[in-house]
Formats: structure tokens, sequence, C-alpha cells
């Protein structure tokens, strides 16, 4: 009996050691709003930046509803800057591919619209932030785009 008591002990004492070991495995995936909330709280921007309605999404970026799961789009508010965040939860690795053309699209609109109107929002716009891990793919237009870069990084481990 004592032996008995012993074993299921030590079992238990085992699970529990191989439990505590194990880890979580997987993080649960931030939302696109909480992503790029996070870049534009922590972030300096010249301009006030507003966040668009997710129905307005294609009337600036021309992605089709049905390939994204969640997004959140900041723009100018004063539209006389080219800053931008962008954050969009494709629906599936297919749609990462047409979200990211719709993003090249974007960037033209955006070169055509500044390099006569405000030229010196031409260097945000050659050189975006624009990061894209599994179906999430993260979009920003900003004067210091090594600080985005690095905050980006970190918001997507």
């Amino acid at each position: 009996m004592k032996t008995k008591l012993i074993s299921i002990v030590c079992v238990f004492a085992l699970l529990l050691a191989l439990t505590a070991c194990g880890g979580t495995g997987s993080q649960a995936q931030k939302s696109a709003a909480e992503i790029a909330d996070a870049i534009y709280s922590s972030q300096t921007f010249q301009d006030t930046l507003h966040a668009i309605d997710t129905d307005m999404i294609g009337d600036y970026y021309r992605i089709d509803s049905a390939d994204l799961s969640d997004a959140k789009v900041y723009v100018s508010g004063s539209f006389s800057t080219a800053e931008e965040i962008a954050v969009f939860q494709a629906s599936s690795s297919d749609a990462v591919e047409e979200i990211k053309k719709a993003i090249d699209i974007r960037l033209e609109d955006l070169k055509l619209a500044f390099e006569n109107y405000v030229p010196g929002e031409m260097a945000k716009i050659n050189d975006p932030v624009l990061v894209t891990k599994g179906n999430t793919v993260v979009l920003v237009l900003a004067d210091d785009t090594a600080s985005v870069s690095d905050q980006v990084d970190e918001l997507l481990k």
C-alpha cells in the first residue's frame, strides 16, 4: 500500500514537472487595432492621424473585404503628409499576396499625389516600413523608420 501511494505521488510530481516546463506553445495573435494603436500611440508623427472606418478601407487600398479578417488604417488628418499606418490580417495566405499588391498600388497612388504637391514626403513613400508575418501585413509611412521597424517586429512576435 505504501509503495503504491509513493508511486502515485511520484507520477503526479512527474506530471506537474512536465506541465510546468511545457509553456503555452503559442501566444494569442494581436488584433489589427492593437497593433495599429500601439504604433500610433508610441511613435512621433508630424500630423494628427485619423482612423478610417472599416468600410472605407477599400476606397484607400482597393482590397476585397473577403481577403480581410481584420484591419485598421490611420491616415493623415490634413492630407498634407503621407503619414499612414495600415495593419491588415488576411483571411488566407493567398489573400496576403493580394494585400501586398494593393499596398503597392496605394504607394504608387501616394507617389503621384505627393511628388508635385509636397515633394518632401516622398522619402516616407519611397522607404516605407512594410512587414509581413504569417497572415499579418503592416505598412507604416513615417519619418523614423528604424524605430517603427523595431516596434513592428516586436509587436508581431
